[in-house]
């Protein structure tokens, strides 16, 4: 499989967060909207999004995925809260919410498996891919705390400029690294299996 389809479900899944983050930069810097006013568009946009993935997902009968509930419940409550508290300082420290959030749930056991091929399930060793979850249940803490020190430190554009990008391109950057290296581990297990 394609990166592209490894990626896709999870995509699919974060749908709702990735629409926040999208329309938050829409808003702020290619329409000029307000800080506070660009982050109640965003969220009401990712909850409308995720509440339409999850009704159309109930209504073809697909399984829902755990990221996707995830997703879903953190983009619904925290985006109710902002919408009603209208604070700065709880809108800067949503996304160490939803990291720390993120974070334990990788931490817990098999939350990788559903999302990838049946080649790599096959071939690679389950202690590999449980360590997979624990480093990125570490990264995605890591993010918690990092932006903790971002929101207090910086002024509200520089920290809705990292919070925006820099956290996603690193998670971009280990997705593609943990693909080679999980498609190198499932070819040499395969090779392994194979009748000499």
């Amino acid at each position: 499989m394609s990166p592209t389809q490894v990626a896709r479900p999870i995509i699919l899944d974060l749908m709702a967060a990735i629409v926040f983050a999208g329309m938050f930069f829409i808003c702020k810097y290619l329409l000029k909207v307000s800080g506070l006013h660009s982050v109640y568009a965003a969220t009401a946009t990712g909850m409308g999004i995720g509440l339409i993935q999850f009704f159309h997902k109930r209504w073809v009968r697909e399984p829902i995925g755990p990221l996707q509930w995830l997703s879903l419940g953190v983009v619904v409550a925290l985006g109710t809260m902002t919408i009603a508290l209208h604070d700065e300082h709880f809108i800067k420290l949503k996304p160490s919410v939803i990291d720390f959030a993120v974070g334990l749930f990788m931490a817990s056991r098999d939350w990788m498996t559903p999302y990838l091929p049946q080649e790599a399930r096959d071939n690679i060793p389950r202690r590999t891919i449980m360590l997979a979850e624990k480093l990125w249940a570490a990264v995605m803490i890591l993010f918690a705390a990092i932006n903790v020190g971002v929101a207090y430190l910086a002024n509200f554009a520089v920290w809705a400029i990292y919070a925006t990008f820099v956290p996603s391109a690193i998670i971009v950057v280990l997705f593609f690294v943990q693909y080679a290296t999980f498609k190198a581990l499932a070819a040499r297990g395969a090779k392994a299996a194979e009748p000499a």
